[in-house]
C-alpha cells in the first residue's frame, strides 16, 4: 500500500510535461465517506473522532441539522472545506509537474484541464491545493502542515470533478492563473476510470496528455469482516461468518472476502483486528477502518481483517460483556485456524482492551499448535496473573467491599497450580503494548476489587459448594459455579484479580518479553491518561497516531 508514482508521456510532444498522480496501490482507493469530526464531551474534553451519523457533530457549519459525509463538509458560507486534520487520512496526492514551467510559452488561449476518459463509470473527486510546497505527505504526518493543509485560506479548494466534467488549473480564479503542481484529492462516489491531464490549445487541439487510472470504492469492500454475534447478551456464535450489516447507503452490500489462490496467495501477509469492549456496530467498523487507513498509511501491503464479538456498551454490564468476550474465544480459534491454513506462519493479530480476553483464550485453546505468528496486546484488559503468578500481588484486589476471593486466574484453579494460560502457545511471539497510567484499566481495578457481582458470591468450599463460587438468582436458590464448566462465568463475574490488568502492567509477564514489549505513555507515543488514551491510537489524527502504527509493524516485523 505504498505511494507509487506512475508517469505516463505522450512522445514527440513539443512541451516538457510530466503528469504524476502520486497513488498507492496503483489507483485504488476508498470514498471519503465517514464523519471526521472535532467532539467535546466532559469525559473527553476536545477531540478529534469518527463519529455516528446520528451525533449532533454529524452536520456541517452549513447545513448544522443535517448529517453530512466528510466530502459534503462545508463552512458556514458553503463553501467545500476540511473539517478536521483527521480527516486527511482520507486523502490521497496528486502532482501535476512541469507545466507550471510551460504556461508562458502556450499558445494564447491555451487551457491545461483535468477530466476522465470516460472509459469506464467514471467516479467523483474533490481537489484541494497542497499544502507541502513540494507534494511532500507533511498533511499526514506534521500537525502544522495538517492544520495549514485544512486552512482554506492557505490552500484554496480547486473543485469537484464527476462524470462528464473538467477542472481548469489554469484558470483566472487562481494566484497567477495556476492552480499549483501539487494538490490532495479524496473521493466523493465509487468508480474507476482513468484521470487524463490535457493541455490544449485555444481551439481545443490537444497539445499534450497524460494519464493516471484511478479506482474508487467503499472502504468496507476493501477488507473482511467477521462476526460470531453483536447482539449484546447473545450467545457468541462457534464458527465466525462475514458481516453482513452497516454497509454504506449506495454501495455494495455483500461482504467483502478477498480472493485466495493457493498458488500466488499463500505468501501474503494477514493482520486480524479484535476490537475492545462498549462497542456499537458501527464503532467496530470504525475502529477497524481506522486501523486499515493507518496501516495503509505507513506502508502495509498484505491483508487485513476484523473480528467483532457481541459487546455491551454500558458500564454496568462490563462483567457480563467479559463473559461473553471469554466465550468468543471459541469462534476467533477457529477463524485464526482457517487464516492459518491459507497464510501459513503470516497470521498477525491485534487485540485491544477486552479484545485480549477473546484473543488470549483463543490462543490458549489452541494449545501448541501456533495458528498466529505474532500476537500485539494492547492495553490488555486481562489479569497479569492470569499469564505469571510470578508476578508480586499488587493492591488492586485490597479495596473489596465485602469478599476476598482466591487468586483462580494466577492459579488455576487450586492453590500452587498454574496460572490460566501458563500453556498458552497459539502464537509463535507475544507482545504487550502497555501504559501503566491508563484511564480505563484504573477503572478496571475497581471492577476487580469489587468482585463478586450482585448475586455472585464466594465462600469456604465444601461438598455442596466444591469451588466455592456460586450464583444466587434468588434468596433461597444459590447454583454451584464449578471449575472448569463454569470458568468464563466464575473468571468474569467472581475472581478478582491479585495484579494489575497485562496493559498496564510494568513488571516482566511471561510469555511477553519485556524487551520486545511497547510503553505507549513513553514518546514518541506520548498515550495520554485521560479517558480518550485507552483508545487513543483509533482517535486523534494520523500525525498523532502515527507511531503507533509504525511500532505495531516494527513488532509484527513487516516491513512496509
Amino acid at each position: 500500500m505504498y505511494d507509487t508514482t506512475r508517469r505516463r508521456e505522450k512522445a514527440g510532444q513539443p512541451l516538457d510535461l510530466q503528469a504524476l498522480c502520486k497513488k498507492p496501490r496503483s489507483g485504488l482507493f476508498w470514498v471519503n465517506n465517514n464523519y471526521d469530526r472535532w467532539t467535546h464531551s466532559t469525559l473527553d474534553g476536545y477531540v478529534e473522532d469518527d463519529v455516528a451519523t446520528s451525533s449532533s457533530y454529524a452536520g456541517s457549519p452549513y447545513t448544522p441539522t443535517l448529517s453530512v459525509p466528510d466530502y459534503a463538509y462545508q463552512d458556514i458560507n458553503g463553501h467545500r472545506i476540511i473539517p478536521c486534520p483527521r480527516d486527511l487520512e482520507d486523502f490521497a496526492r496528486l502532482w501535476v509537474s512541469g507545466v507550471s514551467n510551460t504556461l508562458s510559452r502556450l499558445p494564447s488561449g491555451s487551457t491545461v484541464t483535468l477530466s476522465w476518459a470516460g472509459i469506464g463509470s467514471s467516479p467523483t473527486i474533490d481537489l484541494f491545493q497542497a499544502a507541502d510546497a513540494n507534494g511532500g505527505i507533511g498533511y499526514l504526518t506534521n500537525l502544522t502542515t495538517a492544520s495549514n493543509q485544512i486552512n482554506t485560506n492557505l490552500c484554496q479548494y480547486v473543485g469537484r470533478l464527476g462524470p462528464g466534467g473538467s477542472i481548469q488549473l489554469n484558470a483566472s480564479t487562481f494566484s497567477n492563473n495556476w492552480a499549483g503542481d501539487h494538490y490532495i484529492w479524496c473521493g466523493v462516489s465509487s468508480g474507476s476510470d482513468q484521470l487524463n491531464l490535457t493541455v490544449a490549445d485555444g481551439s481545443g487541439n490537444t497539445l499534450a496528455q497524460s494519464s493516471q487510472y484511478i479506482q474508487l470504492q467503499d472502504i468496507k469492500q476493501m477488507y473482511e469482516r467477521w462476526t460470531v454475534g453483536d447482539a449484546p447478551g447473545s450467545t457468541p456464535m462457534s464458527n465466525a461468518v462475514p458481516a453482513e450489516d452497516n454497509f454504506s447507503p449506495g454501495y455494495p452490500t455483500q461482504p467483502f472476502q478477498y480472493s485466495y489462490d493457493p498458488a500466488i496467495d499463500t505468501n501474503d501477509t494477514y493482520i486480524l483486528f479484535v476490537h475492545g469492549y462498549n462497542m456499537e456496530n458501527w464503532e467496530k467498523d470504525r475502529f477497524a477502518e481506522t486501523a486499515y487507513k493507518r496501516l495503509y498509511w505507513q506502508g502495509y501491503q498484505g491483508r487485513f481483517g476484523s473480528f467483532r464479538w457481541p459487546t455491551y456498551q454500558h458500564f454496568y454490564q462490563y462483567d457480563p460483556s467479559e463473559t461473553a468476550a471469554w466465550n468468543s474465544g471459541v469462534g476467533l480459534k477457529r477463524l485464526l485456524t482457517s487464516l492459518h491454513a491459507q497464510y501459513p506462519g503470516n497470521v498477525y493479530v491485534l487485540g485491544h482492551s477486552m479484545g485480549n480476553v477473546v484473543t488470549g483464550e483463543a490462543l490458549r485453546l489452541a494449545g501448541t499448535n501456533e495458528i498466529v505468528n505474532t500476537y500485539v496486546a494492547s492495553q490488555a484488559a486481562v489479569s497479569a496473573r492470569a499469564y505469571d503468578n510470578a508476578l508480586p500481588a499488587d493492591l488492586t484486589n485490597a479495596f473489596y467491599f465485602h469478599v476476598q476471593t482466591p487468586d483462580s486466574e494466577g492459579h488455576y484453579y487450586t492453590n500452587g497450580a498454574p496460572s490460566y494460560f501458563s500453556s498458552i502457545g497459539g502464537a509463535g511471539k507475544f507482545i504487550s503494548f502497555f501504559n501503566s497510567q491508563d484511564w480505563a484499566l484504573g477503572k478496571w481495578d475497581i471492577d476487580q476489587a469489587t468482585k463478586p457481582d450482585l448475586l455472585y458470591t464466594y465462600v469456604t468450599p465444601s461438598l455442596t459448594y466444591p469451588s466455592g463460587y456460586y450464583y444466587a438468582p434468588s434468596p433461597i436458590t444459590r447454583i454451584s459455579l464449578i471449575f472448569t464448566n463454569d470458568t468464563y462465568q466464575i473468571f468474569s463475574r467472581c475472581v478478582q484479580s491479585y495484579s494489575f490488568a497485562l496493559g498496564a502492567e510494568t513488571n516482566l509477564v511471561n510469555p511477553f518479553p519485556y524487551s520486545l514489549c511497547v510503553n505507549l505513555q513513553s514518546a514518541p507515543y506520548n498515550f495520554l491518561s485521560t479517558h480518550p488514551g485507552h483508545s487513543q491510537q483509533f482517535r486523534f489524527d494520523n500525525p498523532t497516531t502515527a507511531a503507533y502504527w509504525k511500532q505495531l509493524l516494527s513488532s509484527f516485523q513487516i516491513e512496509p
